[in-house]
């Protein structure tokens, strides 16, 4: 998101790191060896070289067991507060190509590309994903979505999809997004927000493109077919 995963994040990356030193801690009791000789991997504490060891899940059951019952026992149970000494921000380019029907005033998407640096990103498929939603958001922000009032009584128009409308999967082509990774140093896991990197870049790239392809100089949001017509007609 916008700020979720270096703040969630780094709070997480914290507290499971405290979890892990007291998970070795605790296998050692249990495994009956020094805590240097504990290593944690996948999920699972083990004796270092040999292949004695306890999942991470049935070392909490059996320490919290041991605690019930009166004995000594480590709990993994972590809390910790992150500082977060500075926001982040991503960066990146959109290039939209928009073609017009100048019969109608129709646009069409033949081609979108996204090139962003989220930082390190953790799961691609998912920031993909972020960045697909955030340009359907802003196209629908620009050639789609109006919201209407009834000037006499502010009694809102468009109040549903019948009269509000948004943006459809064959209104958008196949939207190219790559990555280009700079990590973030003012948190350990390196990232920057991509929540709104979409729905921020898109509505200035297809309006720009559409101010190109018309040889104006401006046009209003939402660019409908009636508005791109008129905008012909007057460039005319």
């Amino acid at each position: 998101g916008a700020r979720s995963l270096y703040s969630e994040g780094t709070a997480i990356l914290a507290t499971t790191a405290t979890v892990v030193e007291k998970g070795r801690q605790a296998a050692s009791e249990v495994l009956e060896t020094a805590v240097v000789d504990i290593e944690f991997e996948k999920g699972r504490f083990s004796v270092t070289g040999t292949d004695r060891g306890i999942d991470i899940l049935a070392l909490a059951l059996r320490q919290k067991e041991r605690a019930a019952a009166g004995e000594a026992a480590t709990l993994l149970d972590a809390a910790e507060v992150a500082d977060i000494p500075a926001h982040t921000f991503p960066n990146g380019c959109h290039v939209a190509e928009v073609e017009v029907d100048p019969e109608t005033g129709i646009i069409s998407i033949p081609r979108y590309i996204v090139m962003d640096d989220v930082g390190h990103a953790l799961n691609p498929l998912i920031v993909r994903g972020q960045v697909h939603g955030g340009v359907a958001q802003g196209v629908g922000q620009a050639f789609f979505e109006r919201t209407s009032y009834d000037e006499a009584s502010g009694q809102l128009l468009s109040a549903s999809f019948m009269d509000y409308a948004l943006p459809r999967a064959d209104d958008l082509p196949d939207i190219e997004v790559d990555f280009i990774e700079v990590l973030c140093e003012t948190n350990p896991l390196g990232v920057k927000g991509a929540g709104e990197a979409g729905a921020v870049g898109s509505p200035p790239a297809v309006i720009n493109a559409l101010i190109h392809a018309l040889a104006v100089k401006s046009i209003d949001m939402p660019a409908t077919p009636e508005v791109v017509w008129k905008a012909l007609a007057g460039a005319a």
